[in-house]
């Protein structure tokens, strides 16, 4: 029961931090497009998109000193979690050099690349992008100290260094923005939250963990090929999941162009935001599971993966199937401005709702994946990652090149990509490494999930057609009326039978004890 409040205790921080971070992107993504006209903004995502490419250097390598941390920890073996950090110092800073040389070719070949980037903007993002590559490398050592932090499971120090620096770039890009500095106010805003994020984790990290070492750098062959052995397919989902999640932004830019960049930014950008609600279960679940692992307790590998399930759908369903229906009064209230008409809003509208679509199997992919990662199994993650990628790819292109759907082709590519190559093949082959009824798991997770799903999205339906919403208060309250209906959804259809009954005997103790007084 401890590990159980721990873990949810866990979730519960890791969720709080990431609201914040919505919030912030809820009230500042407005004022930001009202800053920056279309061309700007559709540079400025496209920088961070490239950014966020190089980060790829690393070869996998952050995810897998992440895991080998946890798995040194629940082994008790404190020269492998010294030599982990290191070796993984080691390799990251020899990469930078890499990512460095990798942006200034980029930033040069930009103006060629895209579509719609006219020549004032030429010097801009041939020198901001090797700028924002720079950071790159303070961000990913950063991660280093904050696997330590996690995998204590002190995910209230590493959740709160992130809220402050979130905090410090908050008001760093109001500020740049309001003097006018544009598009180097706003890298210069997260370089400033960057390093402030690297120095916090690294003075955390010490703490929580004594005889914390970053140097001398490490490069014993055993450290290299069991960080490069993991770490080569965890590279390798990791440029699935840019490809999926950001090449969307690059086809638009280099096929469409710049300005259309900003339509589907806005459209995708809370979708993305929410994702890590839902990922952020299994990061939380990942060293207990690693650990059980470890030691060889399948039995409560299988229950911690059910449990994940279970929060998953609960969560999971309300978000996405909210946001594919409410997507253009949501876009029409909160983004409707000058320079962003009813045809943006509209555009933005349907970008949202399928890409909130193929979020829907995520809800039970992102769970198994992480047990499979925990299992060893990053190779069959690695080769399923990188074939939806590629038909993701393939699909955008031809729904937009062929078929002339425009934005709405991109986003479809996404959705047919996930339902075609990832939704059966992780749990069959989950369901065979860990010896469990496949049956079982469609009859305990997926039928009610769909039968909730179907339900919710009756209810949603209604709602709009009945109530119309002019107002952010009229949206305010359907929202919450839709949540109110689908808690009692959910209670019903997902949450077990002894949950029920447990929530039940829970109430009745507490009107037993207020009858009392």
């Amino acid at each position: 029961m401890s590990g159980t409040r721990s873990q949810l205790g866990n979730l519960a921080i890791n969720w709080g931090g990431h609201a914040l971070a919505l919030v912030v992107m809820f009230f500042l993504s407005p004022y930001v497009i009202g800053k920056l006209d279309a061309v700007n903004y559709g540079i400025w995502s496209l920088l961070s998109v490239l950014a966020g490419y190089m980060g790829l250097f690393d070869i996998g390598v952050r995810g897998s000193v992440g895991r080998h941390i946890a798995l040194y920890l629940g082994k008790k073996d404190r020269v492998g979690v010294d030599e982990t950090i290191r070796a993984g110092f080691g390799i990251f800073t020899i990469t930078g050099c890499l990512i460095l040389l990798a942006g200034v070719l980029l930033g040069w070949l930009f103006p060629v690349l895209f579509k719609g980037v006219s020549s004032e903007h030429y010097s801009t993002v041939r020198y901001l992008l090797p700028l924002m590559v720079v950071n790159i490398w303070f961000s990913v050592v950063a991660a280093i100290y904050s696997s330590v932090l996690t995998a204590h499971d002190r995910f209230d120090i590493a959740r709160s260094i992130d809220m402050l620096a979130l905090l410090m770039r908050t008001m760093a890009t109001v500020y740049t923005l309001h003097i006018g500095w544009g598009l180097w106010g706003l890298a210069g805003a997260i370089i400033l939250a960057n390093v402030f994020a690297l120095v916090a984790n690294r003075i955390a990290a010490g703490i929580i963990y004594e005889g914390l070492r970053s140097f001398p750098f490490l490069f014993s062959r055993t450290r290299m090929k069991e960080l490069f052995g993991y770490g080569v397919f965890s590279f390798i989902s990791s440029v699935a999941v840019k490809v999926i999640g950001q090449s969307d932004l690059v086809i638009v830019g280099a096929v469409l162009s710049v300005a259309s960049v900003r339509e589907y930014s806005v459209g995708a950008m809370l979708v993305y935001y929410s994702a890590p609600f839902i990922s952020m279960i299994s990061g939380t679940f990942f060293p207990a599971v690693q650990r059980k692992v470890a030691s060889g307790a399948r039995q409560e590998v299988q229950h911690l993966l059910y449990k994940q399930l279970k929060i998953s759908m609960c969560f999971g369903l309300l978000a996405y199937i909210g946001l594919a229906f409410y997507s253009h009064t949501f876009i029409r209230l909160w983004m409707l401005q000058d320079g962003f008409d009813l045809t943006s809003v509209a555009e933005a509208a349907t970008v949202m709702t399928i890409l909130a679509l193929s979020k829907l199997p995520s809800l039970y992919l992102i769970p198994c994946q992480s047990v499979l990662n925990a299992m060893g199994h990053v190779r069959f993650n690695a080769m399923r990652a990188i074939t939806e990628a590629s038909v993701n790819l393939m699909l955008s292109l031809f729904f937009v090149l062929a078929l002339g759907w425009g934005l709405a082709g991109v986003a479809a590519g996404t959705l047919v990509a996930r339902l075609l190559v990832a939704s059966i093949s992780v749990p069959v082959f989950l369901s065979r490494r860990m010896s469990f009824s496949l049956q079982t798991f469609l009859t305990k997770v997926i039928l009610p999930g769909a039968v909730a799903a179907g339900c919710f999205a009756l209810v949603c339906l209604g709602l709009i057609n009945l109530w119309p919403m002019a107002t952010w208060v009229d949206f305010v309250m359907q929202v919450g009326s839709a949540v109110a209906v689908w808690c009692v959804i959910a209670l019903f259809l997902l949450l077990p039978k002894e949950n029920r009954v447990g929530m039940k005997n829970t109430l009745f103790r507490c009107f037993a004890k207020k009858s009392e007084l």
